[in-house]
């Protein structure tokens, strides 16, 4: 009953939109309600703890000196045992802003058990979210009865 479609239809009669399908880009994702991440460079406390190690291993290298020592070293200079604790305090600092950073993080105080319970229900919730995808994709039965009639002719 329906004919061919034409190939000269009129302008009205051509989709004002695309045809959705899967080439279709998604929506982009809703922003995060929860702040992001601190930066990694928070957590890099190694270059720093390098430097002061490799610091106090040059001073140890060194004869000692006959002049006597400014009260305060040279940032990259060789470091003496009694300046360690005051050298050491920008990577306590470091590490001190690394774990406040950590503390603010969301869900910070959730026990393993919390994180494995949800886990198990979130498991539960793929797997019949899979069972009804697959029940969408199987073909209909037509051997049951549905209380429809069909004409025979």
């Amino acid at each position: 009953m329906s004919a061919a479609a034409t190939p000269h239809a009129s302008a009205s009669a051509q989709p004002s939109l695309p045809a959705t399908g899967h080439a279709t880009p998604a929506l982009p994702p809703p922003a995060p309600s929860t702040p992001g991440l601190p930066p990694p460079s928070t957590f890099d406390i190694l270059p720093d703890l390098h430097k002061l190690l490799k610091r106090l291993l040059e001073t140890s290298a060194q004869p000692p000196a006959t002049t006597p020592l400014p009260a305060h070293p040279a940032a990259d200079g060789p470091l003496e045992v009694q300046h360690v604790a005051i050298a050491a305090n920008d990577v306590r600092l470091k590490i001190q802003k690394a774990r406040r950073a950590v503390m603010a993080l969301p869900h910070i105080d959730r026990t393993c058990e919390d994180q494995e319970d949800e886990i198990q229900d979130l498991e539960e919730r793929i797997a019949q979210l899979k069972a009804s995808l697959k029940e969408l994709g199987r073909p209909p039965t037509t051997d049951i009865d549905d209380g429809d009639q069909s004409m025979k002719g």
